[in-house]
Parts: C-alpha cells; structure tokens; sequence
C-alpha cells in the first residue's frame, strides 16, 4: 500500500509540474479560456487538446491518480490520528467523486462535434444551450466546479493535519502541507466567488502551489522509507 501511495504521489506530481510547463508554452497560457460558449465550440474544434486542458481534464486525472497516496497516509495513521485522517480520506473522495462526476471537458468536446455538423439555427441554439449548463456546473472557476475543489482541498488539509499530530511525518512536512493548501484554499473560495482580483489570487496561488509541489515529495519520500522498514 505504501509502495502503490508514493507512486501514486509521484505521478500526481508530475502531472502538476506538467500542467505548469503546459501553461508556460506561447498559445497554452491561462489567457487561451474563452468567455463565449462559441468560442468554446471554436476552441475545441480548432485544438481540443487545448480546450480539454482549459476545462481542467488533466487536473481531473491528477486528483483520481491522487486517491491512493491519501489511502496510503491514511493507513500510516490508522493507530494515530485516525480520527482525522479517516475525515480527511472521505472529504478528498467525495470531493474528487464531485470534480470527475461534474467536469466539463469531455461533454464539451461532444457537443463541440455535434455543434460543427449541426446545419439548422435551432440546433445550435440547442447545443448553445447544453453548452451553457454544463459550464454552469463543471467550468474552471464555476460556483459548480466550487464542491469539488473546496471538498478536496479541505480533505488535504485536514490529511496534512493528521501528519503533524500522528508523529509519523516529520513536522516541516505536515506545516509545509497545512501552509501550503491554506493559500490554496483561500484561491479556491476567493476564485469561486471573485472576491479579489485575479492577479492578487495568483500571488496568493503561487506560494501554496510550490509547498504543495515539496509536500508531495516529501510524502513519497517518507511512504517508500515505510515501505521498506515495515
């Protein structure tokens, strides 16, 4: 189970790193989401590797992917701190059941297809229409894709709590972890509710999204080193 967990963290984060190097290639930036569902038909029809990443289709394989690891802590802490280690493993499943079950991208990519053979006005009007619904739910940054996000970074938090009172991980693993999805908790709700400016928010991100990147590596780190000892 440890073995699986720190495997499983190291794709996470590697997949994280990835989707940082995909955001950083000219045409791919955060700028590239569209704000009309026409553009959204165009954007996919145009490059739909491009619309699923602007729909958070790879963030959605990162936080399944994910699931394991947070099985694997959850086991090291099954004596200590079980209480919150087991709330914590049902906040990060229940949120990543919400995020995969609610994500836009492949509905999209669907109804982009139907979009581009459609030949009548009110087929359009019609497609436009789900179009709408389903980004209403499942949009990057939509109050619909909120659940999933909240649950799950909620779930981590309270995952990396455990770590510092259980004993098992060192405290600069868990402080790292508690620091570091506190700030992306607070671009979480503040996103979701366009409670500052989008520039402040990613100031606020970027801190918390590298102690997450060093939080990762430490838990694979401290999970092979279980592996072995036990």
């Amino acid at each position: 189970m440890y073995v699986i967990g720190a495997i499983a963290a190291i794709l996470a984060l590697s997949g994280t790193i990835a989707d940082i190097a995909i955001t950083s290639i000219p045409g791919w930036e955060a700028s590239t989401v569209p704000t009309s569902i026409v553009g959204w038909f165009a954007q996919f029809q145009a490059n739909p590797l491009l619309g699923l990443r602007n729909l958070d289709l790879l963030n959605v394989a990162i936080a399944v992917i994910a699931v394991p690891m947070y099985v694997a802590v959850y086991g090291v802490h099954r004596r200590v701190s079980q209480g919150f280690a087991a709330l914590a493993l049902v906040l990060v499943t229940l949120g990543t059941s919400v995020f995969v079950a609610g994500n836009a991208a492949l509905p999209m990519l669907d109804l982009s297809r139907q979009f581009s053979l459609a030949t009548t006005d009110s087929q359009r009007l019609a497609l436009q229409g789900a179009a709408q619904a389903i980004l209403a739910t499942g949009a990057h940054g939509s109050m619909g894709a909120f659940a999933g996000f909240f649950l799950s970074s909620v779930g981590t938090l309270l995952m990396a709590v455990a770590m510092l009172e259980g004993g098992v991980f060192r405290r600069l693993a868990s402080w790292t972890g508690i620091a570091g999805m506190s700030l992306l908790l607070v671009y979480v709700v503040g996103t979701a509710f366009a409670l500052a400016p989008a520039g402040v928010l990613m100031i606020v991100a970027m801190p918390g999204g590298l102690m997450m990147i060093a939080w990762y590596v430490m838990v694979a780190r401290k999970l092979f080193q279980l592996a072995l000892t036990e």
